[in-house]
């Protein structure tokens, strides 16, 4: 066994050992020190500018932390007043603690020691220069390099991230803003495709926050803390090339139809096909729960219609659907097997207005399905006619809607790739990272890790 001696802990714990020379997490015989030094230094990441002294472990309670003590093998440093060089030691400072990522789950520690060199030229006194640490840190660059790696999974919070790498939720914080300091406040060349849209950010700014994407390139743009007209047109007046944007993708949010109309005069306002195939859809729910009330709560009308598999076979598209399959539903208090298309014949013969709003719905998704650019207008126009011929009026609602944004809903067939469902991926990421992180008040810090997460080729630009 190597030599090794005792000493009282510091922190009122049990013994600290210290193993002179050599140590890794284990029993070690003294003829083969230097080789699992060498291994020691690698597994930490070590360069080979480096070389391990000692390790001690400190037990308190249930907590095992290793001391890992290392110094710099360099012998001569360039003079940084006369440009000359120097191999002579005037003295070493006082070790330097660092925080260090886990080894073996263990709590780790790198112990510092930084030699001060005298150049005889000029007598100027020095401190080397080191890698494992930037300067005025007590946190490693292993630890910072950890901590950016855990702040991009995005259901990771900043607690969490905190106590897995030994540090305080403030340096979690630290870390990512010293790392995003260079990040753009605006975004100054756009896509000729971009896509707009909001989510509730709940922020010291304000309810909502506005979400700019590339949807074609799959890349989170910016977010901003606010979405009206006026603040949006105020940061767009940052970006050089607007006249460039061919088109936009968003919602029925009247208010960025008129900042496309102002700030990008030659591009085509997009409708999302989520968007205004959603109001098909609620429109046909909103004609079930009508029904829902007025059969009342104890019949079996009401049971069929409230049941969530009834529900979601209704507003599928039946194209979509394998009817001639089976599928089970409780009938008479026993599990039984029923044909899909049975079990839709018997949901649309509840009641005709039901069965109305069904076709409708088919009709239009038939349209969105197969129309082409080209004949989706007239087509669109066909079914709101046939829509107030019927007279249901959650589907009159609907297909008001349609008309008054027309226009817009036709050029999402331009391009069948024009759509926000990256957009409410995204909106979806966001949520989660709310979640876990009970909210964020600090818009600006909310944004820093919203962008670093959602936008990998800013972050490669970063790195550069």
């Amino acid at each position: 066994m190597g030599s090794f001696n005792k000493k009282a802990s510091k922190s009122g714990g049990e013994m600290i050992i210290v193993f002179n020379h050599l140590f890794l997490y284990g029993i070690i015989g003294v003829e083969r020190g230097e080789f699992l030094v060498n291994e020691l230094r690698k597994i930490m990441g070590l360069d080979e500018d480096y070389k391990v002294i000692k390790v001690e472990e400190e037990k308190n309670g249930k907590a095992v932390a290793k001391y890992i003590y290392v110094e710099t093998i360099v012998k001569k440093y360039k003079c940084p007043k006369c440009g000359k060089y120097t191999k002579s030691i005037h003295d070493k400072l006082k070790p330097i603690v660092l925080k260090y990522v886990k080894a073996f789950e263990f709590l780790t520690y790198v112990v510092l020691i930084k030699r001060r060199f005298i150049c005889h030229d000029c007598k100027y006194k020095f401190t080397e220069s080191v890698t494992i640490q930037r300067e005025n840190k007590n946190i490693s660059n292993k630890v910072e390099q950890k901590v950016l790696i855990d702040l991009k999974q995005y259901n990771l919070s900043l607690k969490y991230i905190a106590e897995i790498n030994n540090i305080s939720d403030n340096a979690v914080r630290n870390i990512l803003k010293e790392y995003m300091k260079n990040y753009p406040k605006y975004v100054i060349n756009l896509p000729e495709v971009i896509s707009f849209d909001e989510f509730k950010a709940d922020t010291k700014e304000g309810k909502y926050a506005f979400i700019l994407n590339d949807p074609m390139h799959r890349e989170a743009l910016d977010v901003l803390s606010n979405r009206k007209k006026e603040y949006l047109i105020q940061y767009f007046t940052h970006c050089e090339n607007r006249h460039s944007v061919k088109y936009v993708i968003s919602d029925m949010y009247e208010q960025y139809l008129l900042v496309t109309k102002i700030m990008f005069p030659k591009a085509k306002y997009v409708v999302d096909p989520f968007h205004y195939t959603r109001y098909i859809m609620d429109a046909l729910d909103k004609v079930r729960i009508k029904l829902q009330d007025k059969y009342g709560y104890n019949s079996k009308e009401y049971r069929m219609l409230k049941n969530k598999k009834n529900v979601s076979l209704l507003r599928r598209y039946s194209n979509e659907i394998d009817w001639f399959t089976y599928t089970k539903r409780y009938k008479n208090k026993h599990m039984v097997e029923i044909l899909k298309y049975d079990l839709r014949e018997n949901l649309l013969d509840i009641d005709e207005e039901l069965k109305v709003a069904y076709q409708l719905k088919e009709l239009f998704l038939d349209i969105t399905h197969h129309a082409t650019y080209e004949d989706v207008e007239k087509q669109l126009i066909n079914w709101i006619s046939l829509v107030r011929e019927q007279n249901v009026d959650e589907m009159n609602e609907a297909a008001n809607t349609i008309e008054n944004w027309l226009e817009y809903i036709c050029n999402s067939f331009i391009d069948k790739g024009f759509s926000n469902g990256f957009t409410e991926g995204l909106n979806n990421k966001i949520k989660v990272i709310k979640r876990v992180g009970f909210g964020y008040k600090d818009f600006d810090f909310f944004r820093l890790r919203l962008l670093y997460i959602l936008n990998n080729k800013n972050m490669k630009k970063l790195k550069k």
